[in-house]
């Protein structure tokens, strides 16, 4: 699969994207994101449709936001490039409202809101335990969207999450199987 829908989300892009980088810089455009694209080796990037009418492919995600923000490096607004075509887009239910903070590469910690997660299989990495990471699309406060594994966000709850994780815990590497 290339290409899938995601939960539709009305977002500014950034101007540069659609001038090559070469101008635009500080103004946006309202768009809505649509759909994901996956390509190996390639950050995540999102179908869009503009205010225009101009529908859009592979617009990186460094380039949304949903306010007005200083923007982030891609190598911050993600950590890991997508893993190959096959992958699923799921807003999990369960995380739907929920609040978190995401350690960058930068070591910045920063806030945001879930928005839908997209999770890989059928590639070299996803199906080794330890080396497995999805995407989760965050909205961070700032404004600008990011996609951070598990292990760079801490969730938060007042309802009865007590945000404290465990350094010392580690990765599975175990396969689990009750047949081999």
């Amino acid at each position: 699969m290339l290409i899938a829908d995601t939960p539709y989300q009305q977002v500014l892009i950034r101007n540069e994207f659609f001038y090559n980088e070469t101008s635009g810089h500080g103004e946006y455009t309202k768009a809505v994101v649509f759909g994901f694209r996956a390509e190996p080796a390639r950050v995540p990037m999102f179908q869009i449709m503009t205010e225009h009418g101009a529908q859009w492919a592979r617009c990186p995600i460094h380039m949304i936001v949903t306010k007005p923000c200083e923007p982030l490096p891609v190598e911050v607004a993600t950590w890991w490039d997508n893993y190959g075509y096959h992958f699923a887009v799921k807003e999990f239910a369960f995380l739907r409202g929920f609040s978190c903070t995401a350690l960058g590469r930068d070591k910045v910690i920063r806030k945001g809101n879930y928005l839908f997660t997209i999770d890989w299989c059928k590639d070299g990495y996803s199906e080794i335990p330890d080396q497995h990471k999805c995407h989760h699309v965050i909205a961070l406060e700032s404004g600008q969207w990011i996609a951070y594994p598990n292990n760079r966000l801490v969730w938060a709850d007042e309802s009865w999450i007590k945000p404290n994780p465990q350094k010392e815990w580690r990765c599975p590497t175990r396969v689990y199987s009750a047949e081999s």
